[in-house]
């Protein structure tokens, strides 16, 4: 029994059904203005009809390019999968680049290790461009992605300006939704809060206790702000450490909604009451701020239409484009916890 399997179809193959030039077929087959519409179509239907397909690597050896976008993640992987941010930032970057012929290429880089293996990867122009979706914390791949002219895409408020300029970036305004997460307590009547953020080095927690204090001012002392991490074990610790302390509290701005999370078990350990005792507000608007008891009211950010922008930049880049800075704005999404 012959178990040969059947010879694929080559770009030749399909040119010389067509009579013309290997390079004419390439050409039509890539929609080059240089060649006809009806060559472009007969090309087309010959090729279709052959069962040809386009070889991914003739393609970027024809164009000059890979035909793929990095997405680079500097957290560790523990990081990634836990934190829904960046599952929403990852979903609308390959929602938008499903659309076209780019592929998205996922890149961990939170070792030394990885940064090396990265920064070979860069050389080599395994991609067109890379979506940074954690900028604040590695310099040294953005420096070699500036240094080889990668086109780059940052994904979050940066506080270094050496970058401004480098690199698109997209980001929500932190500080404009903390001071209308702050506003909201305010309204609310609440006179003792307490904020608990992220890591102190963070854009984010920097930008968001910038917020609430332009609105709080001294009621909100540098003894009521904890810098911790952004999950809702940490949150329940911080809020636990704060209440423990036996000081007035009756408002909480919680950093993130894993935080509030933590944060709402706290209060349920001291029997206080969520909104009637203390008030709780988010920032993100994740799924699970619509299934905590009671209900999170929080910040809604748009971290799915950030990863979609931030696609669509990287291909902008790609064609020549200059850097620019997007911003997209927060909203309030107001529910049971305040």
């Amino acid at each position: 029994m012959n178990t040969s399997r059947k010879k694929a179809v080559t770009l030749a193959d399909v040119a010389a059904a067509a009579g013309v030039s290997r390079s004419t077929a390439s050409r039509a087959l890539n929609h080059s203005p240089r060649i006809s519409k009806g060559t472009t179509e007969r090309i087309e239907a010959l090729a279709t009809t052959m069962g040809f397909v386009p070889n991914a690597q003739g393609r970027a050896l024809a164009s000059g390019r890979a035909e793929a976008i990095a997405i680079l993640v500097t957290e560790p992987l523990n990081e990634l999968f836990t934190d829904p941010t960046y599952g929403a930032f990852i979903g609308g970057i390959t929602a938008k680049l499903a659309q076209t012929s780019y592929l998205p290429m996922l890149l961990q880089a939170s070792s030394d290790d990885e940064r090396q293996r990265v920064k070979r990867h860069l050389e080599c122009r395994s991609f067109d461009a890379v979506i940074d979706i954690s900028p604040y914390t590695d310099s040294y791949l953005l420096d070699i992605m500036n240094k080889l002219h990668t086109p780059g895409v940052l994904l979050g408020q940066i506080t270094n300006e050496r970058y401004q300029g480098m690199f698109s970036v997209v980001y929500s305004d932190d500080t404009k939704g903390a001071k209308l997460a702050a506003q909201t307590i305010v309204d609310r009547g609440r006179k003792h809060p307490v904020a608990i953020v992220g890591p102190r080095d963070n854009p984010a927690s920097q930008y968001r206790i910038k917020g609430y204090t332009s609105v709080f001012g001294t009621k909100l002392s540098p003894d009521s702000i904890i810098y911790t991490q952004w999950d809702a074990a940490a949150g329940f610790a911080a809020m636990m450490q704060i209440l423990s302390q036996k000081k007035p509290v009756d408002a909480v701005l919680a950093g993130s909604d894993r935080i509030a999370v933590g944060v709402l078990e706290a209060l349920k350990q001291y029997n206080l009451q969520v909104p009637d005792d203390v008030s709780v507000i988010g920032f993100d608007d994740h799924n699970l701020a619509q299934t905590t008891t009671p209900s999170l009211t929080t910040i809604h950010q748009p971290l799915y239409e950030e990863g979609q922008l931030a696609a669509e930049l990287a291909m902008k880049m790609i064609e020549g484009q200059e850097p620019i800075t997007s911003i997209l704005q927060m909203k309030l999404v107001i529910r049971d916890s305040v």
